[in-house]
């Protein structure tokens, strides 16, 4: 699990550095947003029929390219692989239809949307400090609309994520210059 909170927060990382660049060659950034959208769609579908064929195999997905020697065996466990992902598919989009529309019409989407929007004007520093104060964001609002509270620990955490994203609005630390380069200037 920690190797994977790891490997998630390098690619959250460079996924926000390359945006920057992206965001500022890319003149439409619903352009933008439609590439990265069907970027992850494609590699979300190669990945859930790998877990798909892992299942039904009870194969780790290192031997798949051992079954690739095995071409019939290896062409209908693909066709069932793929039906199972898109039976699970159905399933969930029939059973839970409002819950997808909100994960993937406003967290999705529309996030996606104004980060490549906004990214054009702000720096990749500056938008992972304000990626940073998610999880305080998220605090607040499950605490207005679920009444739920922070623990002692919580507000420790809380208050050290906002101290810091302060700190990097005074000091743009990631900026080509900040205010002791405006002080040195005006005392010179």
């Amino acid at each position: 699990g920690d190797l994977w909170s790891i490997a998630a927060a390098a690619a959250s990382a460079m996924f926000i550095l390359r945006m920057e660049a992206a965001s500022k060659s890319v003149p439409n950034s619903a352009e933008l947003n439609a590439a990265n959208l069907w970027t992850v769609a494609i590699l979300s579908l190669l990945w859930t029929t790998c877990v798909s064929w892992n299942s039904m195999n009870d194969i780790p997905i290192d031997a798949i390219s051992e079954s690739l020697t095995e071409a019939p065996t290896f062409l209908s466990a693909l066709v069932d692989s793929l039906q199972q992902t898109f039976q699970h598919t159905m399933y969930t989009i029939a059973t839970h239809p409002l819950p997808l529309l909100y994960l993937s019409g406003v967290t999705t989407a529309l996030a996606s949307y104004i980060q490549s929007k906004a990214q054009k004007d702000v720096t990749a520093e500056r938008a992972s400090v304000i990626y940073a104060m998610d999880p305080v964001y998220g605090a607040f609002f499950a605490h207005i609309l679920l009444g739920e509270q922070l623990g002692g620990w919580g507000w420790v955490g809380a208050s050290l994520i906002v101290v810091a994203a302060a700190t990097n609005a005074i000091w743009d630390f990631g900026g080509e210059s900040d205010v002791f380069d405006e002080v040195a200037k005006e005392t010179s």
